[in-house]
């Protein structure tokens, strides 16, 4: 009921979604920001990426091709800022999808808002969004694809279809998980009995289309390349550990882990539940469906299969939690309160992350990844290579970490043979890299003055084997960067030499 202009809060109704736009903002400008400002490197997930990206290939060692090539876009465009730019893209499409879906699902303006604002109260959406990766990628596709779901089914369009087949099909481009996406349609459909129904229209069948023509391609590359993806996903589930013990333990863990991720959230909602006064509000039917299905399928196949679901999986999981627990908890009578764990949450990520990466050199003894010398490392490389060399460096042997600083922040953009192992660099031919000549590099030690180091043959035992005539060269000693105590690390370097 509106008043003179007023919703039946007593709010204007753009004025939520002027909300919606301030937390863009925030994210998109101060979580872009702030990582800018603390770390001196990318985070291992975004470099692994912009190292993927820089060889536009249909699929890589752990993953599908769209992470990478979206990282190397926004990177090579905007340098670091970029690809924090990028995460907090993702976040924020994501949460205008999840308003646009309680809007179709008859939320009130407000209401959707703050579906979107308690986000803020998730690990995934503030602190752990800085690190773009494949499940940071997933989320507009998750939240989006929720939304042409229902609303082709409710409307009956097909172009609405073709939206949910396109945020399948580039959303296991991104990781394979993202099918997933599916189930809490199924599961929203289901609980309003219109999940057989949902069988019989076309549409169904043509956004099944659209996302495997989306998705072929790759598939293609994975039959081409030994199903390299497929393989690295079963190592990470812990299948190969079969204890009846995994059968039990793993989906506790799982559920108990998410949890503890949502505490913010179902501290929230008991507050709210004290404050009803005995008045249950009404959620819209299946939003708790659609919010809970995938962590409840999710431990029915870790206790059936033993897998070990790993933590951040679930990063897309929470999104549609405000939808159901906004009206189900009557927030909107509570609103300034529910401002105030936002804000409050919101703050103090920025807080800890500034913490913990800002002041992260100063306070802890081992280097975070994000505080290494990226660009000084990639400079003491290429420069030791360009001094005995008459050429670029096109090709490093080195670990995907100290391998994506080098291919990121260096000059030359050199190809990665990644550990060495040409399974997981099929872009790359080892005659042709004997062929040319490369670098080979690891880290010997953190701390310089250590007596015991990591040598050649400890970081890459068959390489003298694969490629004779190899030449260790001087060490690398590079301060870390922004600590008091003056302590540098040792690096080792060694070139194969080119064959002519």
């Amino acid at each position: 009921m509106k008043t003179n202009g007023l919703d039946d809060t007593g709010t204007k109704p753009d004025g939520g979604v002027r909300l919606l736009w301030l937390w863009s903002g925030w994210h998109l400008v101060v979580w872009t920001l702030l990582p800018l400002a603390c770390n001196t490197c990318l985070p291992l997930d975004c470099i692994e990426a912009v190292m993927w990206g820089s060889e536009w290939e249909w699929g890589y060692d752990k993953h599908p091709p769209l992470s990478g090539w979206m990282a190397e876009l926004f990177a090579e465009r905007m340098g670091d800022a970029g690809v924090y730019f990028l995460s907090q893209l993702c976040v924020v499409s994501a949460g205008w999808g999840i308003y646009r879906l309680g809007l179709l699902l008859k939320l009130a303006g407000l209401q959707a808002v703050l579906a979107v604002l308690l986000l803020e109260c998730v690990y995934f959406y503030n602190f752990s969004s800085v690190e773009f990766n494949v499940n940071i990628l997933q989320l507009p596709f998750w939240a989006w694809g929720w939304y042409f779901g229902i609303r082709a089914l409710k409307e009956d369009r097909m172009l609405s279809w073709v939206g949910l087949g396109a945020c399948v099909g580039l959303g296991a481009l991104t990781k394979y998980i993202a099918v997933f996406l599916l189930i809490p349609l199924f599961a929203y459909w289901w609980r309003r009995g219109q999940f057989y129904g949902v069988f019989r229209k076309p549409g169904l069948w043509l956004a099944g289309l659209v996302s495997v023509l989306f998705f072929s391609p790759h598939l293609a590359w994975m039959a081409n390349n030994n199903w390299v993806t497929l393989a690295y996903g079963l190592r990470r589930t812990g299948t190969e550990a079969s204890l009846w013990l995994n059968h039990l333990w793993n989906p506790l863990e799982y559920l108990l882990s998410n949890a503890a991720i949502l505490l913010p959230l179902i501290a929230l909602a008991w507050f709210a539940r004290r404050k009803q006064d005995g008045v249950r509000g009404s959620a819209p039917r299946g939003s708790y469906a659609l919010f809970i299905s995938v962590y409840a399928f999710m431990a029915v196949l870790s206790l059936l299969t033993g897998i070990a679901p790993v933590t951040m999986w679930a990063v897309p999981l929470p999104l549609a939690v405000g939808i159901w627990m906004v009206p189900r908890f009557s927030l909107r009578r509570f609103r300034r309160y529910t401002y105030s764990v936002v804000v409050f949450m919101g703050l103090v990520s920025v807080a800890a992350y500034a913490i913990v990466y800002g002041f992260g050199p100063r306070i802890r003894e081992k280097p975070h990844r994000v505080n290494y010398p990226g660009p000084a490392i990639a400079g003491a490389v290429e420069s030791a290579w360009e001094s005995a060399h008459t050429c670029n460096l096109k090709y490093l042997v080195a670990d995907e970490w100290l391998g994506g600083i080098v291919n990121h922040y260096g000059e030359d953009g050199a190809s990665v043979m990644i550990r060495g192992s040409l399974d997981r660099s099929a872009y790359l031919d080892e005659d042709v890299v004997r062929a040319s000549g490369g670098a080979v590099l690891w880290l010997k030690a953190r701390d310089a003055r250590d007596k015991v180091t990591i040598s050649l043959d400890s970081a890459f035992p068959d390489l003298r084997a694969r490629f004779s005539g190899i030449e260790e060269q001087p060490d690398l000693v590079i301060p870390w960067p922004r600590r008091g105590d003056g302590k540098e690390g040792r690096y080792g370097l060694a070139f194969i030499p080119g064959q002519p």
